[in-house]
């Protein structure tokens, strides 16, 4: 039995390859289907152009620009750098007290709080004086006249201070006329005259 399947095995084997060989089995004519492959041809020398540039064809030195932050045209335009001078600051600083002080006048306020603000001047000044002893600022108007209205500060105070005590054993003849009410507004006054210009000046200053 064995043997039967092993003949008839080989004799489909040897006819299909008889087939084969010699053409038979077929009558038809194929398709022509070269044309359809004429573009494979014809484009298989040529280059894909690529979508970007190679690392070759740009610049070996490109002449990147700055950030902005490393612009000092941006650090101090656009940014604007502060450059204000430690003076300017100093100045700055002792405005708003004289203008306290001006507030204080204009409104009547107590010998405390006049004497209190008076102080504050007078500290400043005296810290400004120190601080530009041997700097050309010392020279300044808006220097000179700083250490001005705060002597007249320190004066007024003392005076005020002064007439709190002895306004009880003194009369307003002689040596006690000074701390007479009239005579301290006069003195306020006056004071109140060169405030406003030393406002004025350390404005300009600055």
């Amino acid at each position: 039995m064995k043997i039967l399947k092993k003949a008839i095995s080989k004799f489909f084997i040897f006819t299909a390859c008889i087939l084969i060989c010699t053409g038979s089995g077929y009558k038809g004519s194929l398709p022509d289907i070269e044309s359809n492959f004429e573009y494979a041809r014809t484009n298989v020398t040529k280059e894909s152009k690529p979508l970007f540039k190679t690392i070759n064809e740009y610049e070996k030195n490109p002449r990147y620009k700055k950030v902005p932050r490393e612009n000092p045209q941006y650090i101090d335009i656009i940014l604007k750098k502060d450059k204000t001078s430690p003076y300017i600051n100093d100045l700055n600083d002792v405005i708003l007290i004289l203008e306290k002080m001006q507030k204080c006048i204009e409104n009547k306020g107590s010998v405390q709080k006049f004497n209190a603000i008076a102080s504050s001047i007078i500290d400043h000044a005296d810290y400004m004086a120190e601080k530009y002893e041997n700097r050309p600022e010392k020279y300044y108007i808006s220097f000179v006249k700083l250490q001005d209205i705060a002597n007249q500060a320190r004066a007024i105070a003392t005076l005020r201070c002064e007439s709190q005590v002895y306004i009880k054993y003194l009369t307003y003849q002689g040596e006690g006329q000074i701390y007479s009410k009239d005579s301290i507004q006069r003195q306020i006054d006056i004071f109140a005259d060169e405030l406003d210009k030393a406002i004025k000046i350390l404005k300009d200053s600055t």
